[in-house]
C-alpha cells in the first residue's frame, strides 16, 4: 500500500486512528446497549430486536455511502464514521437536554 492510498498519511497513522475508533466502539456499544435494555425492561425481547435491527439498518445504509465516495483511500470511511459519530453525539445531547427539561417540569431534582 503506498502513500497515495492513505491520502498522504502513513499507514501507521491510519491504523492508529482505526485502533482508537474500534476501541471506543468496544467501550461505548456495551454501555449504550445496557442503558437501552434497562429502559425497555418491560419488553426485553422487543428492545433487543429493535437494537439489533437498528444497528443492522444503519450499517446497511453506511456501507454503500462509503462506496459512493471511492474505494482508493480510507477518507470516505473516515468521513462516514465522523458523520455518524456527530449524529450520535447530537442525538445523545438532545436526549440529555430533553431528560433534564422533563425532570425540571416534574419537580424532580437533577
Amino acid at each position: 500500500m503506498n502513500k497515495a492510498t492513505t491520502i498522504g498519511s502513513s499507514l501507521l497513522i491510519t491504523w492508529a486512528c482505526l485502533f482508537v475508533t474500534v476501541t471506543a466502539f468496544g467501550v461505548f456499544f456495551p454501555a449504550v446497549t445496557t442503558v437501552a435494555q434497562s429502559r425497555g425492561r418491560d419488553a426485553p425481547g422487543a428492545t433487543s430486536a429493535l437494537l439489533g435491527s437498528g444497528q443492522f439498518t444503519l450499517g446497511a445504509a453506511a456501507s454503500p455511502a462509503v462506496g459512493l465516495f471511492g474505494t482508493h483511500s480510507p477518507a470516505p470511511m473516515a468521513a462516514v464514521m465522523t458523520v455518524c459519530l456527530g449524529l450520535a453525539v447530537i442525538a445523545g445531547l438532545s436526549r440529555l437536554s430533553h431528560s433534564n427539561r422533563f425532570k425540571s417540569c416534574s419537580g424532580q431534582a437533577s
